[in-house]
């Protein structure tokens, strides 16, 4: 247990890493969601043997933070007695559509998915299962992408083409396999996701015969028909306001999106100012890494950054404290990325990405204001 807090590794409850604040550990469950009770308890696991902050990354999985290392087995050994029975990491490399219903097309695929062996696959070679009435995982990064198509049909599409091929529900489970089967094929050492080897390599033409449909919802805090979102500030909250958040709201499972936000089930029109509610709050806008005091390369306190620019601009603004500008998304169009004495401001909205360096007290309004209109 000697790994670093890199870029690239992805921690699980087995291979945790080492960062400032203490041990961090990573888990999905098995379809992003966990009964109220469970995650109640995973709440006061993180508080006894952690520091008792919890993130959401951007493909929906849990981080806990602050673990000491005398704890860890205990914590670990608590994990799989009292929540999880089997193995909970192995489905980590999928993520669903937080809108699916039981029995629907999205449980359907996510049941073959989780079959697979994933041993062999890179750590963050990922599907993304996005069916159903409310597409909304177009920006969330994944390697084999299954979505709708026309004629009730599915898209099976690699990340990198916006084509693919459209299959009938009993075709996907042979051609995602097919489908890996090339990428182990043609890829080299260097090379770990989809997007990486269609640079190089062209698929078969019958794989890109389809258009992608190009409706995506952009999921806000508000009520939906299977509960209702709320945000996470930065991605990251308290163990001890969620399980205060549980109890009130008598939800009986949270659903955990890549959207830093959880769907609390059967749940409506409820109110905690520890999370977000409102879907036109102004941190809705902002990601950040842990930063300063969290990460040993975090240069800056990035939350401290986050609540000096809130509300001066509407575009999606992600601020990190190192250059390994750790937690970046394909939604990302700016980015503040933290240097010993500076800023780097990072516009990624042209094909030129331009740089300009800006101290910690240039952050007005101003800065943002032509930024806003281009």
């Amino acid at each position: 247990m000697r790994n670093k807090y890199i870029r690239g590794f992805c921690p699980t409850l087995k291979k945790p890493i080492f960062a400032e604040d203490g041990l961090l550990v990573r888990l999905r469950p098995s379809m992003n969601t966990m009964k109220s009770d469970n995650f109640k308890t995973l709440c006061d696991l993180s508080e006894k043997f952690g520091s008792g902050i919890m993130e959401i990354t951007s493909r929906g999985s849990l981080q806990i933070r602050g673990i000491k290392k005398l704890n860890y087995k205990k914590f670990v050994d608590e994990i799989f007695k009292e929540i999880f029975k089997g193995e909970v990491d192995s489905n980590s490399n999928i993520v669903i559509n937080p809108f699916w219903s039981p029995e629907d097309k999205n449980v359907k695929i996510y049941n073959i998915l989780a079959k697979y062996n994933f041993k062999n696959l890179p750590e963050k070679f990922g599907f993304i299962v996005d069916l159903g009435n409310t597409p909304c995982l177009k920006n969330i990064s994944g390697d084999i992408r299954i979505e709708n198509s026309d004629n009730e049909k599915i898209l099976v599409r690699a990340e990198g083409s916006d084509r693919g091929k459209e299959l009938n529900f009993n075709e996907v489970n042979n051609f995602v396999l097919n489908m890996i089967r090339w990428f182990f094929k043609n890829k080299n050492r260097k090379i770990n996701r989809m997007s990486e080897l269609l640079k190089i390599k062209k698929l078969p033409q019958e794989w890109r015969e389809h258009k992608q449909k190009l409706k995506n919802y952009n999921i806000l805090p508000r009520n939906y028909d299977q509960g209702q979102i709320l945000g996470t500030k930065l991605g990251r909250f308290f163990a001890k306001d969620l399980k205060n958040l549980l109890a009130r709201s008598l939800t009986p499972r949270v659903r955990i999106t890549p959207f830093k936000m959880i769907l609390l089930e059967k749940v409506r029109d409820y109110r905690d100012k520890n999370f977000i509610f409102k879907s036109h709050d102004q941190f809705l806008n902002l990601s950040a890494c842990i930063g300063k005091n969290h990460c040993e390369n975090s240069l800056i306190d990035t939350c401290a950054l986050a609540h000096k620019i809130k509300g001066k601009t509407k575009l999606k603004v992600h601020i990190t404290g190192c250059e390994k500008n750790c937690g970046i998304t394909k939604e990302t169009q700016i980015l503040l990325s933290g240097r010993k004495d500076f800023i780097n401001f990072f516009d990624f909205r042209s094909q030129e990405c331009n740089k300009i360096q800006k101290n910690l007290n240039d952050f007005s309004s101003e800065l943002f204001k032509d930024k806003d209109k281009l």
